[in-house]
């Protein structure tokens, strides 16, 4: 037998969950060919990876990486953790379709996120073809986004749909499935999403049903409502008969004593009644957060422009400090030391600071200094970005041993060189899988390591439908890493976050080298993966 790359005498990792073994695998072409005793096979490339872990390529199945994506096609820091595959346009946020409606708010988005790029697309497609034709460096799967939808047909007003607008917004959604979207998100604390009403999110998931796909769904509240949250989305996918993945399903400050076990509950209930329903979780327990979701609704009646501009007025200010009472209940109760600014179009001289710090550089207030940056977003408002503390180490570790629970990063792909670096507000964009595996396997011992690889290759795999993905089998893609249990370290921080992993030496990218001893290769073999 005679292969293109042969991996001798390391652990393999299946992606099931069942115990390593020690076995050689054997790719050809972007095919895994074999795997077991090899001794008598030759190849192109030989890898010695005794004592080493060789598993899929992990997959993100909540990533944001259509943000920075053509800007860094290379997928720099994506391949550096081992992750060969991500689901992205997450959270009701995609940058297509494109319609006059919304493409001066998507321009300006693009723009910032992917720095010295142009919007030149309009449908679905032409997005995915515009990824397509500079090469990628790992696999993406493309949902098409509720917020892009919803302002391609009504514009950027925060306000309950009407019935020729829902209708729109059908004919978009499956124009864009019809064109290769894996599957449909909502961000529901979102602006503009939040205003979704359930007659147009069922609508919405009637399409997704009909072409059989996924709906991803950031839920509207995880604090007192978060029970309700979770039953309404489930009851609108049941009775669509849709899939349904519920994204970071994890409780928040202010939500009930139980209120999660309640949701985890609900869902393995919904499961008994034949709802494929699960859930994911980030792997930190700070995280990225929208600054504009606790600004109450009534701010938005005229648009983001709008709504920037009514926050100069002292009036119109004092009315927004007594309505904050959502989403990230920090800022309600004044906890600015567990809170930092994120990406934004105006203030990144601000960028990673805490709001005390931010506050004392204003001389202002710290709900004043916050009120002052979403101000100066204007048209923008809606995507300043913050960080911070979200769960408890307890809560994390909860939410990764159960069975319901799938590992993301909630991150976008950047590179440690270059201008992107500086744009890094979150460790979880450099080092998620090896926190995972370093510390939550190796150190904590909260999960045995083949269910954490389980949790970020076949379970996401079959979720979303991604048919040779996730799983080492001859016939399969050959997305492939190899790590070094004992080694494997986060190195990344939030002071520092721009920093690559330690223990990961090869990743292959459809049969090609991606990472070589621990460096990248600048190949481009990944894929737009299609449903």
């Amino acid at each position: 037998m005679t292969l293109d790359v042969l991996i001798r005498g390391g652990r393999v990792v299946d992606g099931t969950g069942s115990p390593w073994v020690r076995a050689d695998v054997g790719i050809t072409g972007d095919r895994i060919t074999a795997i077991g005793n090899l001794s008598g096979a030759s190849a192109t490339r030989e890898i010695d990876a005794t004592g080493l872990i060789v598993a899929p390529g992990f997959i993100d199945c909540h990533s944001h990486s259509d943000w920075s994506l053509l800007a860094n096609r290379g997928a720099d820091s994506t391949l550096m953790q081992g992750v060969t595959t991500e689901v992205v346009g997450n959270c009701g946020m995609s940058y297509a379709p494109v319609t006059h409606l919304n493409e001066a708010r998507l321009a300006a988005d693009v723009a910032r996120t992917s720095p010295g790029v142009q919007l030149a697309w309009h449908s679905f497609a032409d997005y995915l073809e515009t990824v397509r034709s500079g090469g990628v460096g790992a696999n993406f799967a493309f949902q098409a986004g509720h917020a892009a939808i919803r302002s391609a047909v009504m514009g950027s007003g925060e306000r309950p749909a009407t019935p020729d607008e829902i209708a729109g917004m059908e004919r978009h959604l499956a124009q864009a499935l019809e064109e290769g979207a894996i599957g449909f998100s909502t961000g529901l604390e979102f602006v503009p999403g939040r205003a979704a009403l359930r007659d147009e999110l069922l609508a919405m998931a009637k399409v997704v049903a009909r072409y059989d796909r996924i709906h991803t769904c950031h839920q509207r509240t995880r604090n007192e409502a978060f029970g309700a949250s979770v039953d309404e989305i489930v009851g609108i996918c049941e009775e669509a008969g849709t899939r349904l993945q519920i994204s970071h399903n994890n409780k928040r400050r202010g939500a009930p004593d139980g209120a999660w076990e309640g949701t985890m509950e609900a869902q393995d209930a919904a499961r008994g009644r034949g709802v494929d329903v699960s859930c994911d979780t980030t792997s930190y327990i700070a995280g990225l957060g929208v600054m504009a979701a606790v600004l109450p609704p009534w701010l938005f009646d005229a648009g983001p422009a709008i709504a920037a501009e009514r926050l100069a007025d002292p009036t119109i200010r004092e009315r927004v400090k007594g309505d904050l009472n959502r989403y990230w209940l920090m800022v309600a109760r004044g906890e600015w030391d567990i809170l930092w600014l994120g990406r934004t179009s105006n203030s990144m001289h601000l960028f990673g600071k805490s709001f005390v710090d931010i506050a004392d550089i204003m001389r202002r207030q710290p709900i004043d200094a916050y009120l002052d940056i979403l101000e100066a977003e204007g048209a923008g408002i809606a995507d300043a970005g913050m960080f911070g503390e979200v769960k408890t180490h307890d809560h994390l570790r909860e939410l990764v041993q159960h069975p319901l629970v799938a590992i993301e990063a909630d991150a976008w792909t950047a590179s440690a060189d270059g201008p992107l670096a500086a744009m890094v507000n979150h460790p979880a964009s450099f080092g998620w899988t090896a926190r995972v595996l370093g510390d939550y396997v190796r150190e904590r011992r909260w999960l045995r390591l083949e269910e954490a690889v389980r949790k970020f290759t076949a379970m996401p795999a079959a979720k979303f439908g991604l048919r040779d993905r996730g799983l080492l089998r001859p016939g399969l893609a050959a997305d492939v890493t190899i790590f070094d249990a004992a080694t494997i370290t986060d190195r990344a921080s939030f002071e520092t976050p721009a920093v690559y992993p330690d223990g990961i030496s090869h990743v292959f990218v459809n049969g090609v080298a991606a990472v070589t001893n621990g460096r990248l290769t600048s190949s481009r073999s990944g894929s737009v993966l299609t449903a």
